[in-house]
């Protein structure tokens, strides 16, 4: 086994231990690694094993292209990626599927001698697939475990249609559904991280918060938002995990925060760290919005995704029908549209209210 690089750990406010992995600068460049952190061991021993081995595979590569045997999963995942399906990937959506791919690297299955990548085709079966979910969701966590397996599945899909293999072990397995996230801001938690991010000199990040929870947006979008897609006091963009085209009108009080922001914001972006003056990466904002967070005093299970849920909920609380729902949020369909809509106390009374009232 290669020996661990590029790994330490840390301890966090709640005395829990996180498992950081950190390649430098030069291998980044080479493989398109990333920095990421890990809540245990094994991810964060398996995301290193794989950085290391591209790495080492990148530097043969300079000489020649790595060979790789054309009946293995090394080679169907190689297939997938060089697809039309993978092209239309959004970039998020492309760092999850490598980050999970790149976890798989080196597991081995049950009593199996070889590693994932490296099994022959013809030997991933149902039976397989099955003990792959069950290993994962013991190790790691039934989402790890359904995540997964729904990737390997469209890598499946795709090597049928390549006529590469003849049937999908993935299909159909069954898979238990996961909890879905429930947290809610309250209005008044919207207010004090604001009033907090202002006085704390980080003005922009507290607009980041309002334009989650107002527009019912992601904050990967939002964070990536630049003033030339704000004109009308209207925001038009696609959306970048799903390509969805929205045409939406800023709320009053975002109108009016938007109005001082441009006087002292000469830069593309709205939202950007006023201590450097550079935009956020995906890494570096979240670290920005839990000093806000936790300076406002407010709960840590708050998260700034958990905005786009509550603003959603808050226009069905409103009447809001699914149509306006979706044209607000981009969700195509009403079964995604349901795990952002949560059930709550208001919504029950409205549907009272219009089957009596």
């Amino acid at each position: 086994m290669s020996k661990m690089k590029y790994i330490y750990t840390r301890t966090v406010k709640n005395g829990s231990t996180k498992w950081v992995v950190s390649p430098p600068a030069y291998v980044k460049a080479a493989v398109q690694a990333q920095y990421m952190v890990f809540t245990n061991q094994a991810d964060a021993t398996e995301y290193s094993l794989n950085i290391q081995d591209a790495y080492n595979s990148h530097r043969r590569g300079i000489k020649h292209k790595k060979y790789l045997e054309k009946d293995t999963v090394e080679a169907l995942i190689d297939n997938y990626k060089g697809s039309k399906e993978w092209s239309e990937l959004s970039q998020n959506s492309k760092r999850t599927y490598n980050q999970l791919l790149g976890c798989m690297t080196g597991v081995r299955v049950g009593e199996s001698r070889k590693a994932f990548q490296n099994m022959r085709i013809l030997n991933i079966n149902r039976t397989y697939a099955n003990n792959l979910h069950q290993q994962l969701h013991k190790d790691v966590s039934r989402h790890r475990a359904n995540h997964t397996c729904k990737v390997l599945r469209r890598i499946w899909s795709v090597g049928e249609l390549a006529e590469i293999v003849k049937t999908n072990p993935f299909r159909n397995m069954g898979l238990k559904k996961t909890k879905q996230r429930e947290v809610m801001w309250t209005p008044e938690q919207v207010q004090q991280f604001m009033e907090t991010a202002d006085n704390m000199g980080l003005p922009s990040m507290g607009t980041m918060a309002l334009m989650c929870y107002d527009l019912c947006q992601r904050p990967g979008d939002m964070r990536q938002m630049t003033w030339d897609k704000y004109k009308s006091q209207r925001f038009s963009f696609v959306q970048e995990k799903n390509k969805s085209v929205v045409d939406i009108p800023a709320s009053p009080r975002l109108i009016e925060r938007l109005r001082s922001a441009a006087v002292s914001n000469q830069h593309d972006n709205i939202v950007y760290y006023e201590t450097t003056g550079k935009t956020y990466d995906r890494r570096h904002y979240n670290k920005v919005f839990c000093r806000v967070r936790d300076a406002a005093n407010l709960p840590s299970h708050l998260q700034m995704r958990d905005l786009r849920r509550t603003g959603a909920t808050e226009m069905a609380e409103a009447g809001c029908t699914n149509t306006e729902l979706r044209s607000v949020t981009g969700h195509k369909s009403v079964d995604v549209l349901a795990i952002y809509v949560r059930p709550t106390v208001k919504l029950a009374a409205a549907g009272i209210n219009k089957r009596f009232g």
